[in-house]
Order: C-alpha cells, then sequence, then structure tokens
C-alpha cells in the first residue's frame, strides 16, 4: 500500500492525513493518488470534507477531500476487478470513515 502522485501535500491538516491514513490501512486498497489542489470561489470555516465521486469499470476510485474552499482530487487504487467489487469496496471506505 502507498501514496502518490502529483503532490504530495493533503489538503487538511492532521484531519486530512488521518483520512488518507486510514484510506492506505484499508486492506482492499492498493495505492492512494493525490491530484491537484485547486481554490474555487470563497467559502470558508466548512471544516474538512471526503466524498467518493465515481466508482470505474475496473472498481477503481475517485474521490474529493475538500477542505474550505479548496478541493482536492483523489484516485484509488484498489484490489476489485469489477464495478459491483469498487462499489463495495467504496461502502467499507466510507463507513471506515464514519461518513
Amino acid at each position: 500500500m502507498s501514496f502518490s502522485g502529483k503532490h504530495k501535500t493533503v489538503i487538511g491538516g492532521r484531519e486530512g492525513l488521518e483520512i488518507v491514513g486510514k484510506l492506505i490501512s484499508h486492506a482492499k486498497v492498493k495505492k492512494v493518488i493525490f491530484g491537484r489542489i485547486e481554490t474555487k470561489g470563497s467559502r470558508t470555516g466548512h471544516g474538512l470534507r471526503f466524498k467518493i465521486t465515481r466508482v470505474d469499470e475496473r472498481g477503481n476510485l475517485r474521490a474529493i477531500l475538500s477542505y474550505g474552499s479548496s478541493n482536492q482530487d483523489i484516485r484509488i487504487i484498489t484490489t476489485a476487478s469489477s464495478k459491483e467489487e469498487g462499489e463495495r469496496i467504496a461502502k467499507e471506505l466510507m463507513e471506515l470513515l464514519g461518513l
């Protein structure tokens, strides 16, 4: 299990790192890849949010980590071999994170 990507920075400080740590610790997650950090609008004070946005045909996941007005794309490479398996893993991850 590892993480990589264009950015080693994770938004949300310690809380963001805790979420990523939980993702990486899941037995069915092979890799977490961080995407660009984008800032839009002037939204502030809304805390850290995590949402799985899509499961592809291979069972890998796309997610968004948001903090204030910043959003970071995250790809989660899983051991799944189908979209259905990926959806089960997505549900497990959301339960693990308490979301």
